[in-house]
């Protein structure tokens, strides 16, 4: 009998996987695209662009989003219970006029995910399928639906029950109209739908946005509007929240230089949940109905609850115990911290995975501060990737941290922003956060308001040093690359082998070799650092040649040697020498050379077009110096044409930003230096000619040139 029931459980937990396969979803998707194209939109047969747009590289002439949602909770035989279950469905669909090869480009192919048929928990299979639509309208009106036939599938490579497919759509030209839609249809049980942004802003010009929501009533559905977003208005269905709004117009586009779409463009966050098992639901989102806008200070109060709960007692494997053990015997509380901090650190970078994970840094590293009699406050903070802790919308939005009566604030570790224990990763700098300092029932405060501290362009810094000699029609250069501060972020794991992070990052704490960081045994350890060694010689290896390329914007003939001088360990700066040959740079004219030094200080960014007129600040990640030295040794038998050096010569100073470049020929050598430093994380627009003028005078450098008469 106890046989028999096993596999009526495994053929009832099959039974799903078999209802679902790729005829199924080419029915399901024709279905989909039926009604959505027959769907009353009057708004897409409007086929006129105003002439104030021509000059766009594309327009939205019409956009149309859907939202709904039902709810269940029913008996499963499987589970021998009730089991909630929320299906979702959510239509996104434009009308985009082509105006150029730019946007021609984007529009012509297409990546989304078919349907994913997972197990969810092990037990309960969710069902997630997307219906990509796409109709091309040429000038002269004709409609033309891309066919079943076009739609390649893209699952090369790929293991599971997720499917894939990409379409490249045919006879697309500048000046047709394309009319696509994505469907998605979501059906989750114990799991809740993904939350939903709504931008009031794009890329291009929205001439027509409206969207509608409908939500069973029996879930509990929060928004927040941010930046100015209009507002929903409710409509009246006793069995659903029905929420609608509708802008027209809609101007101002988001630009690609130095804008930060969270903090500057309108944008509506919508929540939907119910209380199911798989999620930890806070108090707020356990009421029914609608919350339009609700109070931050709820949210936030549900945040500190959920670091409450899951504060716990924590266990280390041997040597993490015997850095605690060292870190007590330091003077100095601040230095205890970091002596643990930078250790974690060091197993983030080695391991390429953060060894507190976001999840319970709040409580790990609360108690080892304990352990260390370190005092300290508990911050709430969410990073400059989200909304402002006073506008708090999802407490899975925070992030927990820690700040010192003298100012310096811990984080979570990541690989992304790896910094070490003295500097602020870039994402929380300046940004607002909430401070109690209760030890105990920490979570009913009493709270304070504090800023994370930011930091200046000289503590976040990129120093290149380059000597550049002429080989005929080559150049051989010599390139050494030094940050410091939030400049190092990303970079360290690019360039650097396993091995000598640990070295370089371990030698406080006598580690003199990757595998003692693995709690393993002695032979496991060795057989997975030399494992690590294989990968890094590859990957590092190409990640230089990417660098290098980058750098100029083209690949270089040879690549003769690259390493890394120092890993970035403590406050000491990243750095590394790259040694490599270009071509293109070096060119005869007569009996003279003719060498595009501007090319030496690395690519540089150029505003145009549209671009160029701008009304919304300019927010950059961190202030920061960008600063080169050049030596390009002359050749025997040249000078340096004093026209061309004089050109060399420039100089643009305000309160935002500056850039000098300086030339001169010393010992037989060209040396030229060139420094853009970033004075402000965030510039007023009213001070945008001002960055134009700097921008603009490093970008045409790139463009010099010197001639070296023989």
């Amino acid at each position: 009998m106890k046989k028999l029931i096993t596999l009526l459980l495994l053929t009832i937990i099959a039974l799903p996987m078999m209802a679902f396969d790729d005829e199924d979803y080419q029915k399901f998707a024709r279905e989909v695209k039926a009604e959505v194209w027959k769907k009353d939109l009057p708004q897409f047969n409007n086929r006129t662009v105003p002439a104030q747009y021509n000059k766009e590289s594309a327009v939205v002439l019409a956009r149309y989003e859907e939202v709904g949602v039902d709810y269940s909770n029913r008996f499963s035989a499987l589970s021998l219970g009730k089991v909630k279950q929320c299906t979702g469905t959510h239509l996104v669909r434009n009308l985009v006029k082509i105006n150029d090869k730019a946007a021609l480009d984007k529009f012509s192919t297409f990546e989304f995910r078919t349907y994913d048929y997972s197990l969810n928990n092990g037990l309960w299979r969710n069902d997630r399928r997307t219906v990509l639509g796409v109709r091309v309208i040429k000038p002269d009106g004709t409609i033309k639906e891309v066919e079943e036939k076009d739609y390649q599938d893209d699952n090369e490579g790929k293991k599971g029950e997720e499917k894939h497919a990409k379409l490249a759509v045919p006879n697309l030209q500048v000046g047709d109209m394309i009319d696509y839609f994505y469907y998605d249809y979501d059906k989750l049980r114990e799991e809740n739908i993904d939350p939903i942004v709504f931008f009031f802003g794009g890329q291009y010009p929205i001439l027509d946005y409206q969207v509608h929501c409908s939500i069973d009533k029996d879930l509990c559905t929060q928004y927040r509007t941010m930046n100015g977003a209009p507002d929903f208005k409710q409509g009246a269905d006793k069995d659903a929240v029905v929420l609608d709004v509708r802008e027209k117009n809609i101007d101002k586009t988001m630009p690609d230089y130095a804008y930060n779409p969270l903090a500057q463009t309108p944008y509506t966050m919508l929540f939907i949940n119910a209380d199911v098992v798989l999620e930890y639901i806070p108090k707020s989102m356990k009421t029914k109905g609608l919350q339009a806008n609700p109070d931050a200070k709820v949210i936030q109060e549900d945040a500190w609850t959920l670091w409450d709960v899951t504060t716990s007692k924590w266990t280390f494997y041997k040597m993490f115990n015997k850095v605690i053990d060292e870190a007590k015997k330091i003077s100095d509380p601040t230095e205890r911290a970091n002596y643990v901090y930078n250790f974690a650190m060091l197993n983030t970078l080695v391991h390429n995975n953060p060894y507190f994970s976001y999840r319970n840094f709040g409580s790990v590293f609360a108690f080892l501060l304990d352990k260390l009699k370190v005092p300290y406050s508990r911050l709430l903070v969410t990073n400059r990737m989200t909304e402002p802790i006073g506008q708090l919308a999802n407490i899975w939005n925070v992030t927990d941290g820690f700040m010192l009566s003298n100012g310096q604030c811990y984080f979570p570790l990541s690989t992304r922003y790896v910094t070490t224990a003295n500097t602020i990763p870039s994402i929380y700098q300046n940004r607002d956060a909430v401070a109690t300092d209760a030890k105990k029932k920490f979570q009913k405060g009493p709270f304070r308001n504090v800023t994370v501290p930011g930091s200046q362009a000289k503590d976040n810094t990129e120093k290149v040093d380059i000597d550049a000699t002429i080989d005929g029609i080559l150049l051989n250069i010599k390139r050494q690359d030094a940050t410091t501060g939030c400049d190092k972020e990303g970079n360290i794991m690019d360039y650097t082998s396993a091995e000598q992070m640990a070295r370089a990052w371990g030698a406080d704490y006598g580690v003199t070799k990757f595998a003692q960081l693995y709690d393993k045994g002695l032979n496991v350890a060795d057989q997975r650092a030399a494992e690590r060694a294989e990968q890094d010689k590859k990957s590092i290896a190409d990640n230089f040649s990417d660098e290098i390329k980058g750098y100029h914007d083209r690949a270089a003939v040879k690549v003769n040697d690259t390493k890394v001088l120092s890993c970035g360990e403590k406050d000491k700066p990243f750095t590394y020498l790259v040694d490599y040959q270009m071509d293109g740079l070096v060119k005869k004219a007569g009996r003279n050379l003719v060498v595009s030094v501007g090319q030496l200080v690395g690519q540089q960014v150029h505003i145009e077009g549209a671009e160029r007129q701008r009304n919304v600040d300019i927010i950059y990640p961190y202030p920061r110096t960008y600063s080169v030295t050049v030596r390009l040794t002359i050749p025997n038998g040249y000078t340096v044409s004093p026209e061309s050096l004089q050109k060399l010569n420039s100089n643009v100073d305000n309160s935002a930003i500056s850039f000098t470049s300086k030339a001169s020929v010393e010992d037989g050598k060209l040396l030229m230096t060139f420094e853009k430093v970033y004075k402000q994380y965030r510039v007023p627009v009213s001070q945008w000619s001002d960055v134009l003028s700097a921008l603009d005078k490093a970008y045409d450098f790139n463009s010099l040139q010197v001639i070296l008469k023989k």
